[in-house]
């Protein structure tokens, strides 16, 4: 029986191993298999007046090759914008390349990196410039010096250990003066989600700081400032890195609020002071946090209706951004794009929109960063050329969110914008002109797409209202607590859109946070004795927070008078307090003392008991007992002292 199991052991280690040899060599082959991106490429290329023109590219081979051979192709002009998509995608331009520089050695490949320059020309280079230990790729274009310009795709291929590999970009060629560059605006929101990675947001705003002759907007709400102060681990570094993005006055701030919002509901619901409340919160905590305000205009995020943007306007909000799809024609699919515009049925409300197409690949994480700097630059350029005389300038909006981007992208976008022929970055608020409304040729009203508006109930009105007014009341009665903050952060997310469950949920769930501080006070309601009239009345009020409140306590009562009155304010900060009241005119050997503790305002009852208070008074027929019995003790003790017999001391 052993012999046979020793035997199958065997048979068995040998079929195993075949196994494995028979796929040791695509296992190998996959092993070596080769990758490079692009980590750096020169967005732009300027002819010079002997037509000559460079840009350079650093790359990174993975693994690193000896044998590893580059070239790099040149593609016929782009003249319509939906070219744009099939070199984004990765597809090519589908036609055949004007130029190629041959393959050449990457022998200056060090530590995975290169580092190479390609040379633009269109008549003779006697003597090409070299890079690359030695290479001088290059490619000519078949054009006038002064007609080249414009924005080609680029091919890059990779050959090593037998593959080859090959990456699509975007160069702009400059071959003029550029009279009116593009005006671009950059927006960088901050969301919730960005929180989510502490050093990835760190990195992106400290390389935003780094820029500080550069404009840029960051996109804030006051959800996000709220995770930021409220993170005790986290939130000092963010805070820190907040500071060093805006410390440029060329950096901006605007309130960028939740799509979830519904602000034609509140406005509809005769809550119009709560839309102007979803902003100044956020205003407050800025401020409270770095000193910074916001400027005017509103980035808007998901899919707003006319209603939504008339309440903003009425609300004293006059500028937003907003997103085209939002629009029944997206602006970037036509010509007459790069002006502010009305919005039908939004009243007097200037709008702009952002560049979907280019916001959506300046993060498209699939092109490593520095090839997607570039090919947002080129396509900028390219926006330039699509009408590069006309009459006004021409605006775009850029929005890449911070936890979509990287601090490489943005360090290669900000550089590649500081001194780009094509554009130039400025800040959101002058692009809403009204002088620029229809400029162009450009609509001046646009519309909206259809969107589902939302339904109230009765009850959300009424519980809404009620629960702002409370959590107004005790946040005023807060001092040195973050804890204002997180209720009023959570009123104000309860005032979304949805259906009337979905919303009455938020409302309970905000009730539910201000009920369990309301529920951390109480009164002691010992029995009390008071000696008589004008003596003190002692309360005590119990609290478990850990913070302090300002409160007032309130006495109720017909039996018992107070000289200084039946209020008196209570500063909660220790988990005990005590009061001592005058009071006067008792009346009865007894009664019951309502007493309520509320907030300075009255609005919010913090607590509220009956006491039992005794009164140990006394009466016209006690002072009489009281007398009769003193003079029968002294007749007494007279009488008693009278009849001892004299002299009794002597024996």
């Amino acid at each position: 029986m052993s012999h046979r199991l020793t035997t199958w052991w065997r048979v068995l280690s040998v079929v195993l191993l075949g196994l494995a040899m028979a796929t040791w060599p695509s296992a190998s082959w996959a092993a070596t298999t080769t990758s490079f991106s692009v980590l750096h490429q020169g967005a732009v290329a300027s002819l010079t007046a002997k037509g000559t023109a460079r840009f350079g590219t650093t790359i990174a081979v993975s693994p690193a090759s000896s044998s590893a051979q580059m070239s790099v192709a040149l593609y016929p002009v782009i003249t319509v914008r939906s070219e744009l998509a099939p070199i984004v995608s990765g597809q090519g331009p589908g036609v055949g390349a004007i130029a190629t520089t041959g393959t050449f050695d990457l022998k200056c490949l060090k530590n995975g990196q290169a580092n190479f320059i390609v040379t633009l020309y269109t008549g003779t280079l006697p003597s090409p410039p070299r890079s690359c230990d030695g290479a001088a790729p290059r490619l000519q274009l078949s054009c006038s010096t002064n007609g080249c310009g414009g924005v080609y795709p680029i091919r890059y291929a990779l050959s090593a250990n037998g593959t080859t590999i090959t990456k699509w970009s975007l160069l702009s060629v400059q071959s003029a003066s550029v009279d009116k560059p593009l005006q671009v605006t950059l927006i960088v929101p901050i969301t919730p989600r960005a929180l989510h990675r502490p050093t990835h947001l760190i990195d992106v705003l400290n390389t935003i700081g780094r820029f500080a002759n550069t404009p840029v907007t960051l996109g804030l709400n006051y959800s996000v400032l709220a995770d930021i102060q409220l993170n005790a681990v986290h939130g000092p570094a963010w805070v820190s890195a907040l500071e060093s993005a805006m410390l440029s006055p060329l950096h901006r701030v605007i309130d960028a609020p939740s799509s979830t919002i519904d602000f034609a509901g509140l406005d509809a619901n005769h809550l119009a002071s709560q839309v102007g409340e979803q902003f100044t919160l956020t205003g407050q905590l800025l401020a409270k946090m770095t000193s910074h305000y916001m400027d005017d205009p509103v980035l808007l995020s998901g899919a707003q209706s006319p209603a939504s943007l008339a309440a903003l306007n009425r609300s004293g909000f006059n500028e937003v951004v907003v997103p085209e799809s939002d629009l029944t024609q997206a602006p970037s699919s036509t010509l007459t794009w790069g002006t502010p515009f009305h919005v039908a049925g939004a009243g007097a409300l200037v709008a702009l929109s952002e560049d979907g197409p280019l916001s959506q690949l300046s993060h498209d994480k699939a092109i490593e960063p520095g090839r997607r700097a570039a090919m947002v630059l080129a396509t900028l350029a390219f926006l330039h050329f699509e009408e590069p005389f006309a009459p006004s300038s021409r605006s775009v909006v850029l929005k890449t969110p911070a936890n979509d981007t990287s601090d490489s992208f943005l360090d290669d976008l900000l550089s590649g914008l500081h001194d780009n022929p094509f554009s130039q970055l400025v800040s959101l608020s002058p692009s809403f002109g009204s002088a620029q409304v229809g400029a162009n040729g450009a609509p001046v009203d646009r519309t909206l797409a259809a969107s589902q508006s939302s339904t109230w109930s009765a009850h959300n009105v009424s519980s809404l209202l009620s629960l702002i007014g409370e959590v107004n009341s005790f946040a005023q009665s807060v001092r040195s607590s973050n804890i204002a903050t997180v209720l009023r952060v959570a009123v104000a997310s309860a005032e979304s859109g949805g259906g009337p469950s979905a919303r009455q949920s938020a409302i309970n769930t905000a009730t539910h946070l201000l009920d369990e501080q309301l529920a951390q006070f109480s009164i002691d309601q010992s029995t009390i004795t008071l000696a008589g009239s004008g003596t003190d009345l002692p309360i005590t009020v119990l609290s478990h927070l850990h913070y302090t409140v300002d409160t007032v306590v309130h006495f109720v009562t017909d039996r018992v008078s107070f000289p200084k009155g039946n209020a008196v304010g209570l500063v909660m900060n220790s988990p005990t307090e005590s009061i001592r009241v005058p009071v006067s005119g008792a009346q009865g050997s007894s009664l019951t003392l309502q007493v309520i503790l509320t907030t300075p305002n009255g609005q919010v009852v913090l607590a509220r008991t009956a006491i039992q208070v005794r009164i140990a008074g006394t009466s016209v027929v006690g002072y009489v007992i009281t007398f009769a019995s003193l003079f029968v003790l002294a007749w007494w003790w007279w009488r008693t002292i009278r009849r001892r017999p004299k002299g009794r001391h002597a024996r």
